[in-house]
């Protein structure tokens, strides 16, 4: 799959746009602040439905939108081209007279929801930051899961929905126990929705860690020179899985669904058992203490864990060979090759890492590549581009 062509109205820095991208490799080259990683967010905002760089859709519409309309609004227009047809998506984004913002989603000019999208672009987004990945917070690699899985799962999508809807309750009844009596009957309501959301996306989860890990190892292998073995591992915030099923699931060598022996019924026993042991210390600190956002994914290589000792080469190594995992599952999963953007990247890695990266990309990938300065890259690889200019959110070729 590729973008043929992408259209923004108002978007960040850019009032109009109309911009055709071939097949294989462009380079988005400019000055900082002038609109390169925009083009890489509107791709990543067509695909999944958010921006990787924040959780205010507002902040997406151009300042000065508001002087020239009296509702602000953004649009964004991909033509995509698939192995089974054109298929066209589009955003719009306007802020309404009561200053609510509305965001409007359509497919082939049919209105859709944000779930649908799931399937019909997938991106992979590789940033500067990323090496965070590794020994940042936990929920940078439960974010990293997430995004993944909900590019090719609709039904991860809604238990995702439906267990942030049910956790936020549960956590403001929580808070209010500390001031009343709390009537067991109200944590349940809320706990009948957390709980087999949350088993199914604590499975979902591990499932995907395992085929990550299988498809990461022999990239990092070769990224790090035949010297280390990469090992993903799911660390749950409670789990019933007997030690021997929890390493076979370090190792990669998971199965789906349950553990064996578990079905997903038993499971949720478990995490009800969880809840209830630790309701006292919940009603305390007015929070849920156990489920799935409460879990981790930690690197390993060498029986080294790369977030606690790992040098900032490993981890970057290792968030390299992740986000090629990621890349290889995608189209396993769709049977079509995700869109790479790559936003300032290429220029951090040495030219063996380089190498191994655009060799594994391919040229049945289409790759955007932003660069403050294309001289950074070899001759060559310039060559085999198309290169794109951005000045002031205009594009020039």
């Amino acid at each position: 799959m590729r973008i043929q062509h992408l259209s923004l109205t108002n978007f960040r820095l850019y009032a109009r746009l109309e911009q055709d991208f071939g097949p294989g490799l462009t380079i988005i080259q400019g000055d900082n602040a002038q609109g390169k990683t925009s083009l890489l967010e509107a791709v990543h905002l067509l695909a999944t439905g958010r921006s990787p760089h924040t959780n205010v859709d507002r902040q997406v519409i151009r300042w000065g939108a508001a002087e020239e309309a009296p509702y602000p609004y953004a649009l964004l227009k991909g033509e995509l081209m698939r192995r089974d047809g054109a298929r066209l998506l589009e955003l719009g984004l306007q802020v309404g007279e009561n200053g609510r913002l509305r965001k409007d989603i359509r497919i082939d000019h049919a209105a859709r929801r944000s779930i649908d999208l799931v399937g019909q672009l997938a991106v992979v987004l590789f940033l500067p930051g990323d090496v965070d990945l590794v020994a940042g917070a936990p929920a940078l690699r439960r974010d990293f899961l997430d995004g993944a899985i909900a590019q090719v799962d609709a039904d991860y999508v809604r238990a995702l929905d439906q267990y942030a809807r049910a956790m936020a309750q549960r956590n403001a009844l929580l808070k209010q126990a500390q001031e009343r009596a709390l009537d067991p009957d109200e944590l349940a309501i809320w706990d009948a929705q957390l709980i087999p959301s949350g088993v199914l996306i604590a499975l979902r989860r591990r499932e995907v860690t395992a085929e990550l890990s299988a498809l990461a190892l022999p990239i990092h292998r070769e990224l790090s020179g035949g010297l280390e073995f990469l090992q993903t591992r799911y660390v749950p915030s409670f789990d019933v899985a007997a030690p021997h099923l929890e390493d076979a699931y370090q190792l990669g060598l998971a199965q789906a669904g349950p553990p064996p022996g578990l079905s997903a019924a038993a499971l949720e026993e478990s995490f009800a058992r969880a809840l209830a042991t630790r309701r006292r210390e919940e009603i305390a600190r007015g929070v849920t203490l156990t489920g799935p956002h409460r879990d981790d994914l930690r690197l390993i290589a060498n029986a080294i864990d790369l977030g606690e000792f790992g040098s900032r080469g490993q981890q970057r190594t290792a968030v390299l060979a992740l986000k090629l995992a990621e890349a290889a599952w995608l189209e396993q999963k769709l049977g079509e090759e995700p869109v790479i953007l790559l936003d300032e990247v290429l220029a951090e890695l040495d030219p063996r890492r380089r190498h191994s990266l655009l060799a594994r990309i391919g040229n049945g990938h289409q790759t955007l590549i932003t660069t403050t300065d294309t001289s950074r890259f070899d001759a060559a690889f310039v060559q085999q581009a198309r290169v794109l200019d951005v000045r002031g959110g205009i594009v020039q070729r």
